[in-house]
């Protein structure tokens, strides 16, 4: 997809109906830094037992707030309304959503530095009886991916050319849910997602074929807020003493 009347409309929204920024001093005054996410990314914000959201980008945060001096409060939002519209418009200070940063959202939203680097891979079922295979083998496959993520719009430039058909989900669970049925062939997802997949859900799914694109995850907060500048002095602290590794082999390097 060349990012066109889906994205664009999106951005002209969060253009018309951007709310004043969230800043430092503000959140201090009332003592919460309100995060929203969507809990469907294991590892990286889930819901764990209990229902209780958790993973790897709800501790950073956690680390955001704590160096604020104010507690989390963490809004489940689903991806579409969280990214940018949730933050645009006041409704969270911040976003973290393994949220690839792009030139596009740049536009509307403000970043911290790149917390992560990852990429886009395709999911299938363990073993491939599909014999799914990418660059060599798309034309006529039926592959999946979440809207409104960069997975789509990777999928739209780059398979949907070379005679893919794309499936766009409202939310990655129902995209598992086809490729473990075999009603589409791959899955676009994160890297770490597969690998996280593997650990908790052993025989049902791998990777395949090649990476589709490489990207970094930032966090997200309202154009020209100061909490950006916040959240990386947080990053810069936890890399800097060691806690930033910690928190990757707590949640994310495989064991």
């Amino acid at each position: 997809m060349k990012r066109a009347l889906l994205a664009l409309l999106s951005l002209t929204v969060a253009l018309q109906t951007a709310a004043h920024a969230a800043t430092v001093a503000e959140v201090k005054k009332k003592g919460v830094l309100v995060l929203g996410t969507d809990p469907t990314f294991s590892p990286f914000e889930f819901k764990g037992e209990g229902g209780q959201i958790q993973g790897f980008d709800v501790d950073i945060a956690r680390a955001v707030a704590a160096d604020l001096g104010v507690r989390l409060e963490i809004r489940a939002v689903g991806f579409g309304a969280l990214m940018p519209q949730a933050v645009t418009s006041g409704r969270v200070d911040m976003a973290m959503s393994a949220i690839t940063i792009t030139a596009e959202r740049a536009k509307v939203v403000s970043y911290s530095a790149p917390y992560y680097r990852s990429a886009q891979v395709f999911i299938v079922r363990a073993g491939n009886p599909g014999k799914f295979a990418w660059p060599a083998d798309v034309k006529g496959k039926t592959v999946g991916v979440q809207g409104n993520t960069t997975g789509q719009y990777a999928a739209g430039d780059l398979l949907k050319p070379k005679g893919a058909t794309i499936k766009v989900y409202d939310d990655f669970a129902g995209g598992l849910a086809d490729v473990r049925a075999g009603r589409v062939a791959a899955l676009i997802g994160d890297a770490p997602t597969v690998t996280d997949l593997q650990k908790r859900l052993p025989g049902q799914f791998a990777q395949a074929g090649k990476e589709l694109v490489a990207e970094d995850y930032g966090m997200v907060f309202a154009k020209g807020s100061d909490l950006a500048a916040a959240a990386n002095r947080t990053l810069a602290r936890l890399k800097a003493s060691g806690e930033y590794q910690k928190l990757l082999n707590k949640w994310i390097v495989q064991k």
